[in-house]
């Protein structure tokens, strides 16, 4: 075992890279990481105005809440294809054609009810839509960054690159807050929508490594199983509860993605461009605050613990959960919003770790189906049934028939009473946004049981990728 685990740790070092391999990587490292932010850009920019579109269109926070998951429904539905694309096809192309999609169905959202009158099914259409090429695009990059960066340096790399996340999310909110503001809703998908549409064509100068680049040798075309046909050779403890912890925190992160301005907005009194700069600003911050300590501090207590990873991820989740419950039941927006932006911290502070352990933990000629799954799961599971639900629960508690429940009494008695809504409906958004403190707890405990079985986890993945027999390897 001294003898395999010496040979593991000298592979993961991966090829020196030559002077035009590094340009090459980090080029296309920009290349992603622009996409990955217009991605979120586009993706926040519905969020934000989400009261002016159901006021406009007449949609209660139920259907709001479908229209927001709609694009994460088609999303889960397509990955595990596009992971099998992923893992066998041209993943440049593949790129291009995802990233082009979802600018075009970005687009699309501004003409929603214009062109048949049917304003619900056209804007789920147009949402739906960019779902397909989401999934395209968020199957296939990671697996490239993978390819083209060495273990040792993969897990700041793939930090960097959801460094996209805070800062796509805050112009999202920010941009689509003020251009709504002077030139209405539609507007603002139009602005957001286009400038895709280069990064769409920019993929197609990313060179491909090859499959398996990064661990020291290209992988030949495998005409044997997909990953998803071999899940069993690959599947693990690590990679399992990996993705049922990113599952919990994407249910709560998804939650106030979609309902954070509105609840400022109904609760807090905010007007929609305060709302979208004063979220936009805290998403920023957080994210590049949370997402910066998890690119450096994990890998520093990896010199401690091999466990450094999911161990990280299981200690922010835990801490988030008092400071997301006592941020929702504040009634000064100061103090609310400075709550929520520690938890947003210690959410954003797990992606990088969480994501690199999923590339770690899969064999690299799997890797594709290794992230079309964990993408199935985390969203089928997370901010696909957070948002339908949160719109439901405030629906139901904010119904003046069901004041006497206790939840009503003690939140009546603390400011957190039904408000009508844009819509005319009474509602208690306060009570659906506190689903997340439970799924943040789950989530902590998640990740702490799968720190256990990282480090072999890790080995048994690493060899495979380099076509090693490990069978004799114990699976913990």
């Amino acid at each position: 075992m001294a003898a395999l685990n010496e040979s593991t740790e000298a592979t993961h070092q991966g090829p020196a890279p030559s002077p035009t391999s590094t340009r090459g990587a980090y080029f296309a490292l920009l290349v992603l990481f622009s996409m990955n932010m217009l991605n979120y850009v586009d993706r926040y920019v519905f969020y934000v105005v989400g009261e002016k579109v159901s006021q406009d269109l007449h949609f209660s926070d139920f259907r709001f809440g479908i229209l927001s998951s709609s694009f994460m429904v088609v999303y889960t539905l397509v990955a595990p294809m596009m992971g099998h694309l992923g893992d066998r096809g041209n993943r440049t192309r593949l790129l291009a054609f995802g990233v082009g999609l979802w600018s075009l169905a970005t687009v699309g959202t501004a003409f929603a009810g214009r062109v048949f009158g049917w304003s619900f099914h056209e804007m789920f259409f147009w949402r739906a839509l960019l779902g397909v090429g989401e999934a395209t695009y968020g199957v296939v990059a990671p697996t490239l960054l993978a390819d083209l960066f060495s273990p040792r340096a993969r897990g700041r790399v793939i930090g960097l690159f959801y460094l996209a996340l805070p800062v796509g999310g805050a112009l999202g909110y920010g941009l689509g807050g003020w251009v709504s503001h002077f030139a209405g809703w539609r507007a603002a998908f139009l602005v957001v929508g286009l400038p895709g549409l280069i990064a769409a064509g920019s993929a197609l100068w990313i060179r491909d490594p090859g499959r398996g680049a990064s661990e020291g040798q290209g992988l030949a075309h495998d005409e044997g199983q997909s990953g998803l046909s071999a899940l069993r050779d690959w599947l693990n403890p690590s990679f399992v509860l990996n993705t049922l912890g990113l599952t919990a925190v994407t249910f709560a992160t998804g939650a106030y993605a979609v309902w954070g301005a509105s609840f400022y907005q109904r609760v807090h009194g905010m007007e929609v461009h305060h709302a979208g700069k004063s979220i936009g600003v805290l998403t920023l911050t957080a994210g590049l605050v949370g997402i910066g300590l998890g690119m450096w501090l994990p890998d520093l207590l990896r010199k401690l613990t091999p466990r450094a990873y999911l161990s990280w991820a299981g200690l922010c989740c835990s801490l988030s959960v008092p400071f997301a419950l006592l941020g929702l039941l504040s009634r000064d927006t100061n103090t609310s919003l400075g709550l929520i932006f520690v938890a947003m911290v210690l959410l954003a502070a797990v992606l990088g770790p969480c994501n690199t352990v999923t590339a770690n933990v899969v064999p690299a000629r799997h890797r594709a189906a290794g992230f079309a799954l964990s993408i199935f799961f985390l969203h089928a599971f997370g901010d696909i049934l957070s948002p339908p639900l949160i719109g439901r629960l405030s629906e139901f508690f904010g119904d003046p028939a069901r004041s006497d429940l206790a939840i009503n009494r003690f939140l009546a008695e603390i400011g957190h009473g039904p408000i009508l809504a844009a819509t005319g409906v009474s509602t208690n958004l306060t009570v659906g946004m506190l689903s997340v403190v439970p799924m943040l707890s789950l989530g902590g405990i998640l990740f702490l049981i799968g720190s256990r079985f990282l480090k072999q986890d890790q080995e048994r993945a690493h060899l495979a990728s380099l076509g090693v027999e490990c069978e004799g390897l114990p699976l913990h």
